[in-house]
């Protein structure tokens, strides 16, 4: 079934078709014109959009500075967990989006998928 934005808060539930079971959670956040892991300063956003089934990403400019003097990007000093690597990739080659019968949201591309639920 189409969708028409991932607008909203996500759940990572799977990666590659195998049920994301680490010892963490992860989540992503949306807007009508990208998704991200928080914090935006680590970088990991990916602009996206969706025409029917299909879905085409890119990668995301890190948010502006907010008083000037300031350097170009904020810098974070979070280590993110290993699996959103796996989840950039999935987003990276995704080309079709549709909703699974639970209801869930399943990227998939370039042989990988990401399955997610809303929160």
């Amino acid at each position: 079934m189409p969708i028409a934005t991932l607008e909203g808060e996500w759940r990572v539930a799977g990666i590659d078709g195998a049920p994301f079971d680490e010892p963490y959670g992860l989540a992503l956040s949306a807007d009508a014109d990208e998704i991200w892991w928080e914090p935006r300063c680590s970088g990991m956003a990916r602009r996206y959009r969706i025409t029917g089934l299909g879905i085409v990403t890119d990668k995301a400019r890190p948010p502006a500075p907010v008083l000037t003097g300031q350097p170009s990007r904020p810098i974070c000093t979070i280590n993110p967990p290993e699996r959103v690597q796996d989840v950039l990739r999935a987003l990276d080659v995704a080309d079709t989006v549709g909703r699974t019968p639970q209801n869930g949201v399943l990227l998939s591309g370039g042989g990988h998928s990401l399955l997610l639920f809303s929160q």
